[in-house]
């Protein structure tokens, strides 16, 4: 597996760091380590930055650990997610969780699950109650979402990234390969320009919900997983 050196986010996501509004303090050990988050939370709570909030139930923030050395990353919430405000529940929740448990004998709640935007992408906005409605994140979408999960980062300081499926990839790495072409390397990137200095490795795989529909990627899925266990193990 390749090592892929990445200097900075992307240029037209770094500008967002600075627009976002910041947690006046920052403590990575302890239980004051959760302040940043659910302050973070707190803040976006009733967000209605773009479009999503018409039409989302829930805002679907993230959870795990705020001391996690593993983050997951995926592009958005679906239908379930958005009925009960959590992320990767159902069919694909219950895989990643799998993933976790069995594939990296992790807890689930020692990690810390987000997507890139927090509330529900639909086809048909006008009914949120439609099945097989979901889409990927619009470039506006993911700009305003964006600051949150920077923050998010900042906040928790992991160690390991994995991205899941390609959108997800795609815009952290602001690259234009498909999934395929993006997993089998290692990324190192340095997402918060008011700290340089912090890099993560940042490894892509397939989202969880395209395995259950092609099991037969669930084995180079697990050549990904063994080396975000690699990484955690140095």
């Amino acid at each position: 597996m390749r090592d892929t050196g990445i200097n900075e986010l992307p240029s037209s996501y770094r500008a967002l760091v600075a627009a976002a509004p910041r947690a006046k303090e920052k403590t990575s050990a302890g239980s004051a380590g959760r302040a940043p988050l659910e302050k973070i939370k707190k803040e976006y709570a009733e967000c209605l930055m773009c479009p999503l909030a018409k039409s989302r139930l829930r805002i679907v923030f993230g959870e795990g650990s705020p001391r996690a050395r593993l983050m997951f990353i995926g592009e958005g919430p679906g239908f379930t997610e958005d009925h009960l405000g959590r992320p990767f529940v159902g069919r694909s929740g219950n895989l990643l969780s799998d993933i976790i448990s069995k594939g990296l004998k992790m807890k689930r709640e020692d990690v810390y699950i987000t997507n890139i935007v927090k509330c529900h992408p639909m086809k048909d906005p006008s009914d949120p109650e439609k099945h097989s409605n979901d889409r990927p994140p619009s470039p506006d979408e993911v700009s305003k979402c964006m600051p949150i999960l920077l923050r998010q980062i900042d906040a928790i300081r992991p160690e390991v990234i994995c991205t899941l499926g390609s959108p997800a990839a795609k815009i952290m790495l602001d690259r234009k390969d498909g999934i395929s072409n993006l997993r089998g390397k290692i990324f190192d990137i340095h997402p918060l320009k008011d700290d340089p200095c912090y890099s993560v490795k940042l490894v892509p795989t397939f989202h969880p919900a395209y395995l259950l529909r092609n099991p037969p990627a669930k084995k180079p899925a697990w050549e990904d997983i063994k080396v975000v266990l690699g990484l955690l193990k140095k």
